[in-house]
């Protein structure tokens, strides 16, 4: 989970005394810092030089006369805002509703213990303020999901179908879009990251056909995943990442092509201990033209104009990114089949597949009556949780924090959790902790997290701090189905691996 330090760089402070001719250096010398934190003798701060108002001061007429042997304290913010580093990034609301937001664009110093801990600069809070923002927007987007996703399976009137697949159609675009200004905001604030492993290349070409085939074929396209990794099947890098640029590639590939076919092949080959690894995503819609193709890459550009269905303009934007941050390279060309040809090229590292292990006792399903504990501190999350569980034939009971939970896990048994991750009294990941602290049977209950922020690093603090699974939201019903029996077959294998 973000916090406060995230969105703050580590420039050297100055003391008061500092002269006006020292920080004008230190700005030329230093053109990401865009603001420079004061501090007494023991580093807590008493101020904050912003750079473009200083450099406003020193370029007025008589300015390097009057401010640069003057020192810090003369032309100092003396009451800039502190932030505490450790703080959740949701923290920035409060401030900002105590204040505005005006208030904070200049910049703020953040502390550790009291002392200065760094410097938060206004783009990275308008980036952290963006992200929260779509954050927030997404819990009642995934309330409206969930119910309409129930509702399609239990329809029994034909003629209402297709109202309730708009309903999912549009809602799965708007979070497509939201999810994608999550991950630009991520990555133009640098905090875009990376959790490399040993990643079968054939699996994830099967994983694509699985997830994609029904959604081509909605649209009456054909869709067809190829491979050619021979000598290269296996290769360590971040799973998510690649899939997640796949799944970008692919899905635009079947919102612009009105007829025909998809074709996705991945090849890779064995060079001095690498994969050579070439993707491409061949479409057989009307193209891109020759004038769009240099920018189609630029965040907000929708170069595939003039479709319908354009979105933001963030999805080829977010897979540039991720390419370029794992050293490769990608373009668009004019397909074989007359559409757009979008290709990346990667070098990653080749690597060993993990031994085969011995079958663990088959894990219970959830048609045995699993009882299931819902934490979660939204109403028609808890509802829609509670009612796919029962699709599934389990039961269920509730409780609306992580406090809720502690206590509910030491008065009745259960099965599973289905943990949400933020909620007001205590979070999932305290709960999962406390949980994990309890003495006896409990301490081992599954717990599977459930939450809408698919970073890759907060799903690796998740596990971390003892969840056994990750599940997104909006839950599909199916998607919940999988992620409950991966982490119940998960279970069995430990408690077989320590009875034996």
């Amino acid at each position: 989970m973000a916090r406060i330090g995230d969105f703050a760089s580590g420039a050297e402070p100055i003391g008061p005394d500092t002269p006006g001719a020292h920080v004008f250096e230190r700005f030329e010398q230093e053109p990401d810092t865009l603001a420079i934190a004061v501090v007494d003798a023991d580093r807590r701060p008493v101020g904050l030089v912003e750079r473009n108002a200083f450099t406003l001061r020193m370029a007025a007429e008589f300015g390097r006369a009057l401010y640069a042997r003057r020192p810090a304290s003369s032309f100092m913010d003396p009451s800039p805002r502190v932030l505490d580093a450790d703080a959740d990034a949701e923290t920035l609301f409060e401030t900002i509703d105590a204040a505005n937001l005006g208030a904070l664009l200049n910049g703020f110093v953040v502390v550790s213990g009291g002392r200065y801990a760094g410097v938060g600069a206004g783009v990275h809070l308008l980036q952290a303020v963006s992200a929260i923002h779509r954050k927030r927007a997404q819990t009642p987007l995934n309330g409206v999901l969930g119910v309409a996703a129930l509702m399609e399976r239990e329809l029994t009137q034909d003629a209402l179908r297709p109202y309730v697949r708009t309903i999912l159609d549009s809602g799965q675009s708007l979070l497509r879009l939201l999810t994608d200004a999550l991950d630009m905001s991520r990555a133009e604030a640098g905090l875009m990251t990376f959790e490399t492993g040993v990643v079968s290349l054939g699996a994830v070409a099967r994983d694509l056909g699985a997830l994609w085939e029904p959604r081509a074929a909605e649209k009456s396209l054909a869709l067809a995943v190829s491979c050619d990794i021979d000598g290269a099947e296996h290769v360590d890098t971040d799973e998510v990442r690649l899939k997640q640029l796949l799944n970008n590639l692919i899905g635009n590939a079947i919102k612009f092509t009105p007829s025909g076919q998809i074709a996705v092949h991945i090849a890779a080959r064995a060079e001095a201990g690498d994969a050579v690894l070439t993707v491409t995503v061949d479409d057989s819609g009307p193209g891109i033209a020759e004038d769009t193709a240099a920018t189609i890459f630029d965040p907000f550009n929708t170069g595939r104009a003039g479709r319908e269905g354009a979105g933001a303009g963030l999805g080829l934007a977010i897979c540039r990114q991720i390419v370029e941050r794992m050293n490769g390279r990608i373009g668009v060309a004019r397909s074989p089949r007359g559409g757009a040809r979008f290709a990346f090229d990667l070098r990653l590292p080749l690597a060993v597949a993990a031994a085969a292990t011995e079958a663990a006792p088959a894990a219970p399903t959830p048609h045995e009556t699993l009882h299931v504990l819902v934490v979660d501190d939204n109403a028609t999350n808890r509802f829609v949780a509670a009612k796919v569980l029962e699709l599934f034939g389990c039961t269920s009971e509730t409780a609306e924090n992580g406090q809720q939970a502690v206590e509910r896990v030491q008065q009745a048994r259960f099965d599973l959790i289905l943990m949400d991750v933020k909620m007001p009294v205590m979070d999932g990941v305290e709960a999962t902790r406390a949980i994990r602290a309890l003495p006896g049977p409990v301490a081992s209950l599954p717990i599977l997290a459930l939450t809408a922020n698919a970073d890759p690093r907060d799903e690796a603090d998740y596990l971390a701090a003892g969840m056994d699974g990750v599940a997104q939201k909006p839950i599909q019903p199916d998607v919940l189905l999988d992620a409950i029996r991966r982490v119940l077959s998960a279970t069995a294998s430990d408690e077989a691996a320590q009875a034996a």
